[in-house]
């Protein structure tokens, strides 16, 4: 049975007022589905997905056929309309890099917002956000955490690691224990990570966005878990430890693996045409607009 042209929109009250503006990429979004003759019920974030229609969740895991997850493209005005919400499994992470010239506007652009007071160098150290659950191995990640930096210690025995904890986890006193433990060429530290991605060599982690920034200050990185912006990366999982060491040396496309990324393949919310991306990716999930 088609479902009815009815979106509900799973939002905080917060972004319910944004919806209401009409900008932005929420208030973009209602627009669109409006634009195409659909009705927009606004509902709670914390209500249960159900109903007649189709169903847009902001940031959560989709649960229901006819459910679809906005989720932020790492930084505003980028965003993506997905079936998951599992950023390694969108549909981006499996499709071929086609790069294209005439892209270095967009990386130096962004470059100068994002690392703006910082100058950008190559002190020598790999940098390595740390994420959680140090002492897992998760189903997208090659190896656990604490494998992880013993590896990277294995694979590049010149340099010294600086980490940082994320902000938002919390870590147990094994994980702390398991971190002490590792030797002298790792330390934590208490700068901010902005300040070391600019200062770095290269960096290292399991998928952690802090890679993905570095590429517009032209920082390699290795990875070591699955995710949508593999492509230009050595990566653990897709090549194994030895090769993806000796990969992160070579150059990179980053400026025209950044406008791919972005510009091509995500919509932008303050775009001209944002509605017309916005209907273009409903219609690519089959949704009738």
């Amino acid at each position: 049975m088609t479902a009815q042209r009815i979106l509900n929109f799973y939002l905080s009250p917060a972004k319910q007022k944004l919806v209401g503006t009409g900008t932005g990429i929420f208030g973009k979004i209602g627009h669109a589905v409006h634009n195409a003759g659909w009705q927009l019920r606004l509902r709670d974030e914390a209500e249960p997905v159900a109903g007649a229609g189709y169903h847009l969740v902001y940031n959560t895991a989709v649960t229901t056929p006819d459910t679809l997850v906005l989720r932020r493209c790492y930084m505003d005005p980028f965003y993506r309309i997905e079936a998951t919400n599992d950023r390694w499994n969108w549909e981006v992470a499996g499709l071929p890099f086609a790069p294209e010239s005439g892209a270095e506007w967009f990386r130096k652009h962004w470059q100068n917002r994002i690392f703006k007071g910082h100058s950008i160098s190559d002190a020598g150290f790999i940098f390595m956000p740390l994420q959680g659950r140090l002492l897992d191995r998760r189903h997208f990640q090659a190896m656990s955490p604490i494998e992880m930096i013993h590896t990277t210690l294995a694979a590049d025995p010149t340099r010294e690691i600086l980490a940082t904890l994320h902000p938002k986890e919390v870590y147990t006193a094994e994980e702390r224990a398991a971190l002490d433990q590792i030797g002298e060429r790792f330390r934590l530290c208490a700068q901010p990570s902005m300040s070391l991605l600019a200062r770095c060599a290269y960096v290292v982690t399991q998928n952690s966005s802090m890679a993905l920034t570095g590429f517009f200050a032209r920082k390699p990185a290795v990875l070591f878990a699955k995710i949508d912006f593999h492509h230009i990366a050595a990566s653990v999982p897709r090549d194994g430890v030895a090769a993806a060491f000796a990969d992160v040396a070579n150059d990179r496309p980053f400026a025209r693996y950044l406008l791919w990324f972005f510009k091509r393949q995500a919509i932008s919310a303050d775009a001209e045409d944002s509605l017309a991306q916005i209907a273009a990716r409903l219609r690519q999930h089959r949704w009738p607009v």
